[in-house]
């Protein structure tokens, strides 16, 4: 009998399976990389927002009410935009560069939070600097802070982004 005929057969079987399983991980391994990406980039921004939303609320009360504020109003503003939970879920998923600055923001942001709950302080632009800048000073320290941490953070998130794309 001759055993070329089945062994090519079955050699060939072998090649068909192994190339379409091979090609089976490849493409499971890249929609779950796609996944992951995804899943950091729409993290990443409800954070920002959560971030920035609450900066918002914060300076509002600030116009609106003398300082220092209410620890009530401070508390409500405060937990309207999940921000720890949302500071967890990054520790969690994004890289320790990217989970490091995000903790930072969020504990500048809470600096500035405790600055407006305990003293008396006048708002200002932070992006002026000088005697030019209004603000008290604890403020002005308070507020830069966090503005520098969050550039650091989209920063590192752009960079944790930038590598993370794929085609």
């Amino acid at each position: 009998m001759d055993w070329t005929t089945p062994i090519s057969t079955l050699l060939g079987t072998v090649v068909g399976v192994g190339s379409t399983l091979l090609g089976e991980t490849v493409r499971s391994r890249r929609d779950r990389g796609h996944q992951q990406y995804e899943l950091r980039r729409q993290l990443y921004a409800r954070y920002l927002e959560a971030l920035t939303n609450t900066d918002s609320e914060l300076q509002l009360l600030a116009i609106r009410e003398q300082t220092p504020l209410d620890e009530a109003d401070l508390r409500t503003a405060w937990r309207n935009h999940s921000l720890l939970s949302l500071n967890y879920e990054i520790a969690l998923v994004g890289p320790p560069p990217v989970a490091d600055a995000a903790d930072t923001a969020y504990r500048s942001l809470r600096s500035m939070r405790n600055v407006l709950g305990r003293a008396e302080v006048t708002l200002g632009n932070p992006g002026t600097s000088g005697d030019h800048a209004p603000g008290s000073a604890e403020w002005r320290d308070a507020h830069r802070a966090y503005i520098d941490a969050m550039a650091a953070l989209r920063s590192a998130m752009r960079a944790d982004i930038g590598n993370g794309q794929r085609s």
